[in-house]
């Protein structure tokens, strides 16, 4: 049997005080362009590692269809890659993640891939 590469809605993070806490100099951010990768060492509530949130600028993309295309090519990124997160947490630590996108113009999804495994790679390394 392989690697769970689900999406759970529980993964998500949607509680405004933790989200407010990330961007308010408490959480520490990796910067591989496009990606501001944010992260902080906290208490969640769900029983997952850590609970993410992607954003990408409205006043970059004026248009809903461009920036949902974009967090989907970053959701579709970090699901295939969030084990590697889950490994080196190993369950110890639970840690709220935020993604942002601050281009102005679209990049392929390899791009982004690409980008988001450094940022990925320097956050395993900064928590070990």
């Amino acid at each position: 049997m392989g690697i769970s590469h689900s999406f759970h809605k529980l993964e998500k993070l949607s509680h405004k005080a933790t989200i407010d806490a990330i961007f308010q100099k408490k959480g520490e951010s990796i910067f591989k362009p496009p990606i501001l990768f944010v992260y902080l060492k906290t208490e969640l509530r769900t029983p997952f590692s850590c609970q993410i949130m992607i954003s990408v600028g409205k006043r970059k993309f004026k248009r809903a269809t461009d920036r949902n295309h974009i967090k989907r090519q970053i959701s579709e990124s970090y699901r295939l890659q969030k084990h590697r997160i889950y490994d080196a947490i190993a369950g110890k630590n639970q840690y709220a993640l935020g993604i942002l996108y601050l281009a102005n113009k679209h990049v392929s999804s390899e791009e982004i891939d690409k980008r988001l495994t450094l940022a990925i790679d320097e956050f395993i390394k900064r928590i070990k």
